[in-house]
């Protein structure tokens, strides 16, 4: 902190004033304020509040006015004795430490390089076209056809595409075709110009997490979705998907933070420990949603124990909203065992694995979940129907498809550096020639 030039030699000079001039406390300023209270209220409840209200704003005036005049509205404050009054406070601006790359406060969250608008654009474009090549294959599988993805699209702003059948979803329409590929332009745009403006602003995301918090669980769910539509095509029509994924990412984040902090334990028990707190707590948006929708707390672990136990695929959403004790233990032993292997393969896996870029990270893992959930929100309340015929999985597989993509080429373009400012232009030819802070 400097010292003011002005103040700090009075701080011990004995010569200085021993009293300093302070203003008088006066009740000025209440007086009138009551005074245009009353007078304001006198204009609905009678003249009388507005005589009072008159007289006492004259009052409070005229106490301000007098405060104000010569002599009248301060007075003398004696000070302390010399020996208590503060000392100067002196500087040391040699010892400053100036701040460098790499030290805590450095630019903030301002980055050194940034990319041009051109790389967002690139990266909109070229991701843009490898998610709608990734929804072929959806409608050649479901049967649907190839039109049915960009009908669907261009039914979230055409009205009337909500009543349409399945048929008539699957036919080719031009209107409907234009429009979608529209959409899907501008959508891919903006979301490359976000890419290209963000990710070298966000830090970096550990190794540990961005693979067992992130891409683990979009593997795990991808081959549950496969097997359960194997093992029990009924059950697996049951299961809310986006809540199912949700689950899985904080098992993944939690047992990848629990692995990663629990240095003092052993791989495998780490990843035990990991998954047993991993696997209490991605239980709870699966009650969350089983509760929010009516079916109760025991419908997601019935689900559960059905891969296992024959015949549970027949029955009525009813019979699994109710308790089993059977079911419950076979739910029990097949969430704990998942966990637990699950925990185990984290602790070994994630500190052999290589490092993941942050610009991978952020924009093909988790940017893609936030859209999808957005996309599942929004379209939940512009169009429930078309939310209902959207299959989801891939979906969200085609989200991921554009946010590697994108993310893959706006990280690989050029930069453009920015030097810090302030420090006038041999600073900067400094920073662009790389020669560093502080060198000749």
């Amino acid at each position: 902190m400097a010292s003011n030039p002005e103040t700090a030699p009075q701080a011990d000079n004995p010569a200085a004033p021993n009293s300093v001039e302070m203003p008088r406390p006066t009740v000025a300023p209440l007086v009138l304020s009551l005074g245009v209270a009353l007078l304001a209220a006198g204009v609905v409840l009678g003249s009388t509040f507005l005589a009072v209200g008159a007289v006492v704003l004259v009052i409070g005036l005229g106490i301000w006015v007098a405060a104000l005049l010569p002599g009248r509205g301060h007075f003398h404050e004696p000070r302390v004795e010399p020996a208590q009054r503060p000392t100067p406070v002196t500087t040391e601006r040699e010892r400053v430490e100036q701040l460098r790359p790499g030290m805590p406060g450095y630019r903030v969250r301002l980055p050194e390089a940034v990319h041009p608008i051109s790389a967002g654009v690139r990266g909109g474009i070229i991701g843009g076209v490898a998610m709608a090549i990734s929804t072929i294959p959806y409608g050649i599988i479901s049967g649907h056809g190839i039109w049915y993805p960009v009908n669907l699209l261009a039914g979230t702003v055409l009205p009337g595409i909500g009543t349409m059948t399945e048929v008539q979803l699957e036919q080719f329409s031009l209107s409907l075709l234009l429009t979608g590929i529209v959409i899907h332009a501008i959508m891919a745009v903006v979301f490359g110009l976000i890419y290209g403006v963000l990710l070298p602003t966000l830090p970096g995301i550990p190794g540990s997490v961005a693979w067992g918090g992130l891409l683990m669980p979009l593997l795990w769910t991808g081959v549950s979705w496969c097997l359960m539509g194997v093992v029990n095509p009924m059950l697996h029509e049951g299961v809310n998907w986006p809540w199912f994924i949700i689950s899985q990412f904080i098992f993944g984040v939690v047992a990848a933070a629990v692995v990663v902090k629990a240095k003092k334990l052993r791989p495998v028990p780490a990843g035990l420990l990991g998954g047993a707190v991993g696997g209490l707590l991605m239980a709870l948006p699966a009650l969350l949603w089983s509760v929010a929708s009516g079916f109760g707390v025991w419908y997601p672990v019935n689900l559960l124990a059905g891969l296992v136990v024959p015949g549970m695929s027949n029955l009525p959403a009813a019979e699994l909203s109710v308790f089993h004790a059977g079911w419950l233990v076979v739910g029990m032993v097949i969430h704990a065992i998942l966990s637990l292997g699950f925990g185990a393969v984290y602790g070994l896996l994630l500190a052999r694995l290589p490092a993941m870029s942050g610009a991978l990270a952020w924009g093909g893992l988790l940017f893609p979940l936030l859209w999808t959930g957005c996309s599942y929100s929004l379209m939940g309340v512009v169009n429930p129907v078309l939310q209902e015929r959207v299959n989801w999985p891939w979906f969200i597989l085609s989200q991921f498809v554009f946010g590697v993509v994108a993310a893959v080429v706006v990280d690989r373009s050029e930069k453009i550096h920015i030097p810090p400012a302030g420090q006038g232009p041999d600073r900067v030819a400094d920073f662009v020639t790389g020669r560093g802070e502080g060198q000749p």
